[in-house]
């Protein structure tokens, strides 16, 4: 991978709100941007691992095959890339500390990723299939819920009350 892809791997991690990025999404970056197109995600991994300043941890897994009614799980995995929810090992710089607020933005921006996602399965939901909708309609409750909750850890750890952030 030349010097020019390796600093804007870097930029971004230095960047996004999560200190750890999945590692698809920056092979993605990289490809859009016209960087290490003779790599595939295998190699571009491998090529990360090598490098000192990066350390890995393991993502979320897919879905497991039929999850999505008849779908493969690269088939499930494409769809939910494609809304920004990677599954998968994750990087971040070595240099950079993980903070308990990096936690909470990691949180807030993820949730916000899950609230997009949702939004989309709703406007895509099969019409008539009761079921369905009342998955995705406790699904948009527990999303909302917990981004209750981590308001309120956010706000406690400001110094406000959830009232100050009403009024």
């Amino acid at each position: 991978m030349d010097e020019l892809a390796l600093r804007l791997v870097v930029r971004i991690l230095e960047a996004d709100p999560d200190p750890y990025v999945p590692v698809e999404r920056l092979w993605q970056t990289l490809h859009h941007e016209g960087l290490a197109l003779d790599l595939d995600l295998q190699a571009f991994e491998a090529e990360l691992q090598a490098d000192d300043r990066f350390e890995f941890t393991q993502g979320p897994a897919l879905p497991p095959a039929g999850a999505g009614e008849g779908q493969s799980s690269e088939e499930v995995g494409q769809e939910l890339s494609a809304l920004g929810l990677y599954s998968g090992r994750r990087v971040k710089l070595a240099s950079r500390k993980v903070t308990s607020d990096d936690v909470l933005a990691a949180l807030v921006h993820n949730l916000e990723l899950v609230n997009q996602a949702l939004l989309k399965a709703w406007d895509n939901r099969p019409r008539g299939d009761p079921e369905a909708e009342a998955m995705l309609v406790e699904a948009m409750a527990k999303a909302e819920k917990l981004g209750k909750e981590i308001r309120e850890v956010i706000d406690a750890r400001q110094g406000r009350s959830p009232e100050e952030e009403t009024s």
